[in-house]
């Protein structure tokens, strides 16, 4: 009964390894959608009527830039600390 087991965590281990590794070679393809992703959402609220442009909507913008410069600071951090 054990060896089954047993077996079963060494492919859900292998698996998460593989996924792991390939999680960490996309990490710039996904670092470049962030920022191009932030890019656009600047162009269209600053590219809207100003009567559009609510305090909801720049909060939104705000907390989005906000949220995503910790991430990006957090990552630039993580990769300097284990290189």
């Amino acid at each position: 009964m054990l060896a089954p087991v047993l077996a079963g965590l060494g492919l859900f281990s292998s698996f998460s390894i593989m996924c792991l590794v390939w999680l960490e070679r996309l990490q710039p393809l996904f670092f470049v959608l962030a920022v191009a992703a932030l890019a656009y959402q600047i162009w269209l609220v600053r590219g809207s009527p100003l009567f559009l442009r609510t305090w909801a909507v720049k909060t939104v913008l705000g907390v989005t830039l906000a949220v995503n410069g910790l991430m990006i600071t957090g990552w630039v951090v993580i990769t300097i600390r284990y290189w």
